[in-house]
């Protein structure tokens, strides 16, 4: 598998308002959302510099547990692909766990496999 480029980063953060105000004057970026992504339980704000700020959308969730066990921080880097199922299969052959999927387009692979991050291959 070649990934094309990074995509984005997403920053795990217990204040998605505050941390959006922090990012947004530190960096001179423009953020949109909030959104709501109920199959991962975050909120999102995103930015054209590929930052992406997310926190949980409940409290007993699994984004909730992460937080709560590793504290803020990055949380997941995103690879850009040409092709996500040839990507996401070649991941499984190397037996990295899949934890996640978006609409076909992006595939969500286990930390625990990836020395501690998140990855996620995404085609666009």
């Amino acid at each position: 598998m070649k990934a094309e480029k990074i995509d984005h980063v997403a920053i795990l953060v217990k204040d998605l308002e505050k941390a959006g105000k922090f990012y947004a004057d530190l960096f001179g970026a423009e953020f949109s959302g909030p959104n709501e992504v109920k199959n991962l339980d975050i909120r999102n704000l995103l930015s054209p510099l590929g930052i992406e700020l997310v926190s949980p959308l409940s409290s007993d969730g699994a984004m909730a547990r992460t937080l709560e066990r590793r504290g803020e921080g990055l949380t997941m880097l995103s690879l850009k692909v040409t092709n996500v199922a040839e990507a996401a299969a070649e991941m499984k052959a190397r037996g990295i766990r899949q934890i996640g999927a978006l609409e076909g387009r992006a595939a969500i692979f286990h930390p625990k496999d990836l020395f501690g991050v998140t990855i996620e291959l995404i085609q666009r």
